[in-house]
């Protein structure tokens, strides 16, 4: 039924006067339309560039709350469309810029993990090789201390593990906002005097008037 909808209402865009925008273009933005109207949306806040730069925490909520907002409602009222258009992808920038800067601090740290990790793990062969040798001697005071050597490096490699795993999964949730925010941007971007110029015609009111005129015109 909606593709029926779609392929009408393209008959009657071009019809009415769009014919220089390819029907391509324009079965896109009603398929972006249908995708947001059919979400729950949420308003989000305004972004502080300072906090979403150095608290991680904020950026994630921000980027969250960024993706609910309701993007049809920026575009409802003609005389803000473009004010708030430009506002939305401004907020882009400001979280891509944060989301990169986040990512690199955190492979910085996943790097230095890893070389804390190798580090112990060094202590743990070298302890190991104590406690052999010190058998083979039957050293006693050798041996105690090979061991607690390796307890110690054990328990390095086990605490930055757990490090290494956290890291990752906000590196994970990092990308994961990065991507969704440049593929919904990048769309609004491209598109963005399309829609500054056209949205009107994405109204439900004024699909309900076109609707019939293309039956009509497909009679």
């Amino acid at each position: 039924m909606r593709k029926k909808i779609i392929g009408v209402l393209l008959t009657a865009i071009i019809w009415l006067g769009f014919g220089f925008v390819s029907a391509s273009r324009v079965s896109e933005i009603i398929q972006y339309h249908f995708q947001f109207s059919s979400i729950n949306w949420v308003k989000s806040n305004k972004i502080d560039n300072k906090d979403i730069t150095t608290d991680i925490w904020y950026l994630l909520k921000q980027c969250e709350s960024y993706l609910t907002t309701n993007v049809t409602s920026l575009l409802d009222n003609e005389s803000t469309r473009r004010k708030n258009l430009n506002a939305y992808i401004a907020d882009w920038t400001s979280l891509v810029r944060a989301l990169w800067y986040q990512k690199n601090k955190l492979n910085i740290q996943l790097q230095n993990t890893a070389t804390k990790i190798q580090s112990c793990q060094n202590q743990l062969t070298s302890a190991n090789e104590r406690y052999i040798e010190s058998l083979k001697t039957k050293n006693e005071l050798s041996f105690n201390r090979a061991v607690d050597k390796a307890k110690s490096a054990r328990k390095c490699i086990w605490e930055e593990q757990v490090s290494q795993s956290a890291i990752k999964s906000l590196l994970d949730q990092v990308q994961n906002y990065f991507s969704k925010i440049e593929r919904r941007n990048s769309y609004l971007k491209s598109n963005q005097s399309l829609i500054i110029r056209h949205y009107d015609v994405l109204k439900s009111s004024l699909l309900k008037e076109l609707y019939p005129i293309a039956v009509e015109l497909e009679s």
